[in-house]
């Protein structure tokens, strides 16, 4: 199993890059928010799940071990696959699925392709007590479920406080803070 791959990137494609690594070319998923930060040339660190199936073999790459934590958890679930977990991944990064899933909020889940009501169901049910014991990193739960709280007060959907807690610099100390940042690049 090949479980971490350190090379350069040789190029971008829709939905992932190839890698050098030592002259082999790996062709690697990973979520859009890596993709549009690397560029040609970069050299990076992968942590990687090698899907292995009847139509052959895939490499899904995360930057960080709570990208790659998450996406295993989301596998263990019945019906989700690796391609689903990633556009969970996609629309929900760890914070915020593991906010959706201590809420119980179907309906983030529902706007990623390829999950119904009944497998966000099942996703909730499945890791409510997984995911709750992992560590998330950024700013402390605390303060993200506060600032969420101060900004849906405020008028912001949940949905959107989440989105733009997720963004918020990982130094923030209190929800004071966090709001005042929040509602400073909001302004912008």
């Amino acid at each position: 199993m090949i479980a971490r791959l350190t090379g350069q990137i040789i190029e971008r494609e829709d939905r992932g890059v190839i890698l050098d690594v030592s002259g082999v070319g790996y062709r690697v998923a990973v979520l859009s928010s890596f993709r549009e930060k690397v560029k040609r040339g970069d050299n990076v660190t992968l942590r990687t799940y090698h899907h292995t199936n009847d139509e052959g073999q895939s490499l899904f790459g995360f930057a960080t071990k709570e990208d790659l934590t998450y996406f295993q958890l989301l596998l263990m679930v019945p019906s989700v696959g690796p391609r689903t977990a990633m556009n969970i991944l996609e629309v929900a990064p760890p914070a915020t699925l593991s906010q959706a899933i201590q809420e119980q909020d179907t309906g983030l889940l529902t706007k990623v392709s390829g999950v119904g009501r009944k497998t966000a169901d099942r996703i909730i049910i499945e890791l409510k007590g997984k995911i709750t014991a992992l560590p998330v990193a950024g700013t402390s739960g605390a303060i993200q479920q506060d600032t969420i709280a101060a900004l849906t007060s405020i008028g912001f959907s949940a949905q959107q406080a989440r989105e733009l807690v997720q963004k918020l610099p990982k130094n923030i100390a209190t929800v004071a803070e966090a709001v005042r940042t929040v509602l400073k690049e909001k302004v912008k």
